[in-house]
């Protein structure tokens, strides 16, 4: 029982933790107070080792104080430590959270503001044409002892001829387009012609051998209409010669091209190839060239050497 007491005791006091100093203060108390209370030279030798062991003991104790102050304070300050990342990122994760959903906010808000842009943009070519063009190409068609009508057109009776096509290149439709068509053989006979008469309008007289189209509507090239809108717009007189080169001018609100037309005479059979350039820019630095067929290289090698700008790109 005693003993039971005794280690309740040891442990109660082992177990308190006095404010830093307090043990070593108590051990100082002693060392005034014993020598006043007692005489030290009566202390027995059991009585010195009594009071050696309690100094000890109130020494220990001061250390396992200052020791468990320490471990205590580095506790506190870990756990204020793991309490502050946690808050840290507690308030970076909301605040990654509010950058993460503003990003996400704005990238579906930026994909709304080019679907629209790219609506609004693709209303506009619709309107205005686009990158879209246009060119001429002609059809040799043999004489006829009747008269023969295309649309509106009448056909030169009993003597070869071209018929005359446009056609549109392109997603976007093309509206109120014009096209000038002159050949320099025609201008130079026309010329020869006024100089005969040289009192009459020079210019008119060169206009003269030109020819003038106009296109109020062609249908973009569709599933429907894969090669776009071919519609006949006029009939041209055969030349004498194997060989034709006729510079054609477009205009329409996307803009200006120009196209050269190669026709060559084979073995009868008349081909042609074409050279054309623009209306954007990258259609100026690659021409777009197409040829009616293979049977004639000389017309692609004319066509590819129309532009002095980088080689065109074969179509």
């Amino acid at each position: 029982m005693w003993f039971c007491g005794a280690q309740c005791a040891y442990w109660n006091v082992w177990a308190w933790h006095p404010p830093v100093g307090v043990w070593i203060g108590i051990l100082g108390l002693l060392g005034v107070l014993v020598p006043l209370i007692r005489d030290l030279n009566k202390i027995s030798e059991r009585e010195k080792a009594l009071w050696t062991v309690v100094l000890f003991a109130l020494l220990l104790l001061e250390l396992k104080s200052v020791y468990q102050d320490r471990n205590e304070h580095d506790q506190q300050q870990a756990e204020a430590r793991e309490r502050e990342t946690t808050s840290f990122e507690s308030i970076a994760n909301r605040i990654e959270g509010a950058i993460q959903q503003s990003q996400t906010h704005f990238a579906a808000t930026m994909q709304k503001s080019d679907a629209i842009m790219g609506r609004v943009g693709d209303s506009i070519k619709a309107q205005t044409g686009g990158d879209s063009f246009a060119f001429i190409t002609f059809t040799a068609e043999p004489a006829q002892a009747f008269e023969m009508h295309w649309n509106s057109l009448l056909a030169p009776r009993g003597e070869p001829y071209f018929l005359v096509s446009v056609t549109s290149h392109g997603k976007y439709p093309l509206r109120g387009t014009q096209a000038i068509m002159m050949d320099d053989e025609s201008r130079l006979a026309a010329m020869r012609e006024y100089n005969k008469h040289p009192s009459g309008d020079w210019i008119k007289a060169i206009n003269s051998a030109d020819s003038e189209y106009q296109m109020t509507y062609l249908r973009p090239q569709s599933t429907e209409a894969p090669q776009g809108e071919v519609d006949v717009i006029g009939v041209y007189p055969m030349p004498k010669g194997d060989s034709k080169r006729l510079t054609i001018n477009f205009s329409a609100p996307n803009g200006y091209w120009n196209e050269l037309l190669h026709l060559g005479r084979v073995n009868g059979t008349w081909h042609q190839c074409l050279s054309l350039m623009g209306p954007t820019e990258k259609q100026v630095k690659k021409p777009f060239i197409w040829c009616s067929d293979r049977d004639w290289p000389e017309g692609r090698a004319l066509a590819e050497k129309d532009w002095t700008s980088d080689k065109p790109k074969v179509q």
